[in-house]
């Protein structure tokens, strides 16, 4: 997804000043910060969720229509989204996932988009996978209720720990076990990777 990050830093980080006397203004202001709060809530209790392979509420963070989105492989609804999420639970035996804050735009109709990165340590049998990802995320309020509608992640690293050394400076830091060493999703890709050498 190519975001316009100058764009999008002017907009989240400019206050507008409240009218004075302005309830309304008011009132909107603090439920936009509790809608925030929320998502951002529900981005930290799905880590937890997903470390404690509690499918079920994994699942239940999703819209009814909701999409899971791995490298551009989507799984719609709730069959398909708890299927994906049951063949990670039953790859990595072990798994700690530790988000970093992201950003939200809300759009004012009941749906807000935004993206928030993270880092994991992901553990299979014989292999302990770290692993640094992206996700870019559509949010849909409901019954009061902030879920994912959309939730799509990429990786700019996936690789076995005692190949961390070696791996990191390559463009190939997609080297789930039992593959073919891969190109990372970014930030290569990325339209300004090289554009300040113009």
């Amino acid at each position: 997804m190519t975001l316009d990050l100058p764009a999008v830093t002017a907009a989240l980080t400019t206050v507008t000043p409240l009218p004075d006397g302005d309830l309304a203004a008011l009132a909107a202001a603090v439920r936009a910060q509790a809608d925030r709060q929320a998502i951002a809530d529900l981005g930290v209790l799905y880590a937890r969720a997903v470390d404690d392979h509690d499918v079920d509420s994994v699942v239940a963070m999703y819209t009814a229509d909701g999409v899971f989105e791995r490298r551009g492989v989507a799984a719609a609804g709730p069959a398909e989204i708890r299927a994906a999420y049951v063949a990670s639970f039953d790859t990595y035996r072990t798994m700690l996932h530790t988000p970093h804050p992201g950003v939200v735009r809300l759009h004012g109709d009941g749906t807000a988009s935004g993206w928030s990165h993270g880092h994991a340590e992901l553990a299979t049998r014989s292999t302990l996978v770290l692993a640094s990802f992206r996700y870019e995320d559509d949010y849909r309020c409901e019954g009061g209720r902030w879920l994912f509608a959309r939730r799509s992640i990429t990786f700019m690293y996936a690789v076995p720990a005692d190949e961390m050394a070696t791996s990191f400076g390559s463009v190939e830091r997609m080297r789930w076990p039992r593959t073919a060493p891969q190109a990372a999703d970014y930030p290569e890709s990325s339209p300004t990777w090289d554009s300040y050498r113009d």
